[in-house]
């Protein structure tokens, strides 16, 4: 076998966009070594922006800039590093089955960016309004029955080729499938008005979606400040002249009007006007002074102010809520899974229905309906709506928030344990925030040898840990873990990791972090992760119930299928564009704080774990 086709079956690519393209690439699921080399000989192009591994789904997500080579050279050079990937660390053993969780994110995965591969504007738009048009005319032109099916069916060409696609790949039949099928038995049943209707408004949400996309996208550049070119700074007592990207946690800089903030940093020095950056709440011009905050993006417009780098590159908030925009990472969460695996599994069973509907009636149009049924685009529509706008959000509000899994942990959890072994800042603050939290019914622990006790919590000792991690595994409670340090602490891999303020963080880690250190941050991020999952079930049931009524209207009382069409189409268009595509989330825990909570005694069958007072 040649190298070529080594590499061609070692990846493949499973969505694109302008500025992004994603990979399927099974070997980095088994072999850390290659993922790792494959990112460096990725990240060494000149074009990539940024990339993104991630080994259970075995993807490799690649940002890059599309304005310095068209879209083969760009390939190529991608393909470039597959190779030499290949040759560095030829293949230790033969290929093996993927994990079952594994293969379920990749179908879900795919089956979710099924609608948003590349299409030209005619394929998406253009000819579902010319089968629009022709369906509409066909009955006063009479016009012949076979040129009016065949711009319907050719308007519906996207649908068939994700289907080919998907069983071409071995995945199982989709929801894809379904709607296939429902165009086609109501073309060839001179129903053309339907099927061209579906396309076309299908079409017109997708072209929504992109502009929405292409907007947002302007609005968070994907080279931070590009503009600079070098700068002077002050390291370590030395002045050195370096280039952005060569900025450092500690670096001081002076900046002068009309310079573009180059990093997350705190005023040291100077007095100045600002601009806010376009994502902070309030764009209001404001007066900087020595002890404020300051993140890229802003603009100084008078004075001068010098600054103390905390954060530069990819970890500023401007970065963080730049890459998220770009990797949309979304696909991870257990509630997507769950609807996937019930959309996979409902297929089947919904065409035995329609067979066993047509041969006990023979009637065409009950026999049809139930090829509507919805299996949870609800959620589908809030992965890229909901939950993404809310990890976006989070980092506006000092939360960190790397995938909607990390998102969905955060707002289901039952219990906190504080490691505060190493010290607890700010105590007064983690007071407040812990007697909210015990309002919400959360259990708060205190890991730590010596100190004061904290009201409200229950404080644990070193040697006791092992207990009380026994205790929450075996009551199978949902645990995040917050901990202070360079390092993460968490000892169970099942818990949620929580980061007070850490110099660097790994973006492909599931871990929650409080990018400036403050308790109410954490407050803030546990309000809007439960806003967002709650978003998310508001859209499953503003799609799900209509489009029940409507698909039982048509197998009792005959409904016509275009009603199906106008009210799936309808309820899809206000959960993505107006429900779900929310830039604000609720960020009080509470409406309104008592100052005291009375405590609750632990269970008997609790390990016996001292209160504090």
């Amino acid at each position: 076998m040649t190298l070529f086709c080594q590499v061609v079956m070692e990846q493949q690519i499973v969505h694109a966009t302008t500025g992004r393209v994603r990979f399927r690439v099974p070997r980095v699921q088994r072999d850390p070594a290659y993922g790792k080399l494959l990112v460096q000989l990725l990240e060494s192009l000149a074009i990539v922006e940024q990339v993104r591994l991630n080994p259970q789904a075995a993807t490799v997500v690649v940002q890059y800039q599309p304005h310095l080579l068209d879209e083969a050279a760009v390939y190529e050079r991608l393909k470039q590093c597959f190779e030499q990937a290949m040759v560095a660390v030829p293949q230790p053993f033969p290929d093996s089955a993927a994990p079952a969780e594994a293969i379920a994110l990749e179908d879900y995965e795919a089956q979710v960016e099924a609608d948003a591969r590349l299409e030209t504007d005619w394929e998406r738009l253009g000819l579902p309004l010319v089968a629009l048009g022709v369906s509409l005319l066909s009955a006063p032109l009479e016009l012949p029955f076979a040129v009016v099916g065949a711009t319907v069916l050719a308007s519906a060409w996207p649908w068939f080729q994700r289907v080919g696609h998907q069983m071409s790949q071995g995945h199982p039949p989709n929801v894809d499938l379904l709607d296939s099928l429902w165009m086609v038995l109501h073309t060839v049943n001179g129903q053309f008005l339907a099927p061209a209707l579906k396309t076309t408004l299908a079409g017109a949400r997708a072209d929504v979606r992109d502009r929405q996309r292409r907007q947002q996208m302007d609005r968070y550049p994907s080279v931070l400040m590009a503009h600079y070119e070098h700068l002077t700074v002050e390291r370590q007592g030395h002045c050195l002249r370096i280039e952005t990207q060569e900025l450092q946690a500690g670096d001081l800089l002076w900046l002068q009007p009309g310079d573009v903030v180059p990093a997350d940093g705190r005023v040291v020095a100077g007095l100045a006007e600002v601009e806010p950056a376009h994502f902070e709440p309030s764009r209001q011009v404001w007066i900087c002074r020595p002890g404020d905050a300051l993140y890229a993006g802003c603009q100084i417009l008078t004075g001068q102010v010098q600054l103390w780098v905390i954060r530069s590159g990819w970890q500023t908030r401007l970065g963080l809520m730049t890459d998220l925009l770009h990797t949309e990472p979304v696909y991870d969460s257990a509630l997507a899974h769950q609807q996937g695996e019930f959309a996979r599994h409902a297929v089947l069973p919904t065409l035995a229905l329609s067979g066993a509907l047509w041969l006990t009636t023979g009637a065409y149009g009950p026999a049809i309906a139930p090829l509507q049924f919805d299996f949870g685009s609800g959620v589908q529509l809030s992965l890229r709506t909901v939950m993404l706008s809310a990890q976006v959000f989070a980092v506006q509000q000092g939360v960190y928030l790397p995938t909607a899994g990390t998102l969905e942990q955060l707002a289901q959890l039952e219990s906190l344990v504080i490691d505060a072994r190493a010290g607890l800042p700010q105590p007064q603050q983690a007071h407040i925030l812990i007697q909210q939290l015990r309002q919400l019914g959360l259990d708060i622990y205190l890991l730590q040898d010596q100190g004061r006790p904290l009201e409200g919590t229950t404080e644990v000792t070193g040697d006791r840990l092992p207990d009380l991690q026994a205790y929450l595994v075996g009551k199978r409670r949902r645990v995040g873990w917050i901990s202070f340090g360079e390092t993460c602490s968490c000892p169970e891999p099942t818990w949620l990791p929580i980061r007070w303020r850490p110099p660097t963080f790994d973006p492909n880690a599931k871990v929650v972090v409080l990018l400036d250190g403050d308790w109410s941050a954490l407050g803030r991020g546990i309000a809007l992760a439960r806003d967002a999952l709650e978003r998310t079930y508001q859209n499953v049931a503003l799609i799900a119930l209509p489009n029940l009524a409507v698909t039982f209207g048509g197998l009792f009382l005959g409904l016509h299928p275009v009603v199906n069409v106008v009210t799936n189409n309808a309820t899809a268009f206000i959960a993505e564009f107006w429900h779900g595509n929310s830039t604000q989330f609720r960020t009080a825990l509470l409406p309104s704080v008592s100052t005291t909570v009375p405590l609750r005694p632990l269970p008997l069958e609790s390990p016996q774990l001292a209160v504090a007072p």
